[in-house]
């Protein structure tokens, strides 16, 4: 039970760290509606923007606890991080992979504890512990 869950919350932890980052327009930021936005102003400086909104030719958020008001001829570039799925799949998948391919490894390896019946007796070196195979002979 204990791997299970290990590699379920391993999965969940990397499937939340597949991400990239866009550079959408101000029409494009309208439907994306993140929580957060990059904004590399004109200046080049860069401003982290909580709760984004486009009203007309403006971006409107807050950068701390300060409400801010950036006109769009001041911006040069927008960044926002966007979920990749294609990369979440693909570790998922090789994830399901590993954990399957070492599940195989460790269950075939290792002696067998089931012994045969030896040729020309029982079998069972309880009943008879004279024939061969049974106490070292």
């Amino acid at each position: 039970m204990r791997p299970i869950f290990t590699c379920t919350l391993l999965a969940a932890f990397a499937s939340t760290a597949c991400s990239t980052m866009k550079s959408p327009t101000l029409d494009q930021l309208r439907t994306l509606g993140p929580d957060q936005v990059w904004v590399t102003q004109n200046d080049q400086s860069v401003v982290l923007l909580y709760e984004p909104q486009v009203v007309k030719d403006t971006l409107v958020g807050y950068i701390g606890r300060r409400r801010a008001k950036l006109p769009s001829a001041g911006i040069q570039e927008l960044r926002v991080r966007a979920p990749a799925h294609t990369r979440t799949m693909l570790l998922a998948g090789g994830l399901l992979v590993g954990f399957g391919g070492v599940l195989f490894a460790v269950s075939g390896t290792g002696p067998s504890r089931v012994q045969a019946p030896l040729q020309g007796g029982s079998g069972d070196c309880t009943e008879n512990p004279e024939q061969p195979g049974c106490n070292g002979n």
